[in-house]
């Protein structure tokens, strides 16, 4: 029967822990930047009312991230303030056609936020 000695694990552990810790706060800075990108592109494609209130394109926000089952994620659109009236562009009434700045700018958007991304992970594994 063989005998296996192993020094370290406890610093192993350790190691893998503080690295699990590190890419849970790159997974957050990667969204935080991709969600920023999806944002400005939701800015451009709606309008600025010339009414004196509070306007949808200055409160497009990304939100912290946050993670469910299904995995983590962050919230781009209109805040509280605007969403109401938010709701009324992106859908439509029966008196008024929809317009889709939020979907179109995530569409437009996702493969300049998927880079930006990217490059988030990559400058990790290359300062490593």
């Amino acid at each position: 029967m063989a005998n296996f000695e192993f020094d370290g694990i406890d610093e192993l552990g350790q190691f893998f822990e503080k690295l699990a810790d590190d890419i849970d706060k790159l997974d957050n800075q990667a969204l935080k930047v991709g969600g920023e990108i999806i944002a400005k592109y939701q800015r451009e494609n709606v309008n600025r009312s010339d009414k004196n209130q509070p306007h949808i394109q200055d409160n497009i926000t990304v939100s912290k991230p946050k993670e469910t089952d299904e995995g983590k994620f962050v919230e781009v659109g209109p805040n509280k303030k605007v969403a109401w009236r938010a709701k009324f562009l992106e859908y439509g009434t029966s008196k008024m056609p929809p317009y889709p700045f939020v979907e179109k700018g995530a569409d437009e958007g996702e493969a300049e936020a998927l880079e930006a991304m990217e490059k988030v992970y990559m400058d990790m594994i290359d300062r490593a």
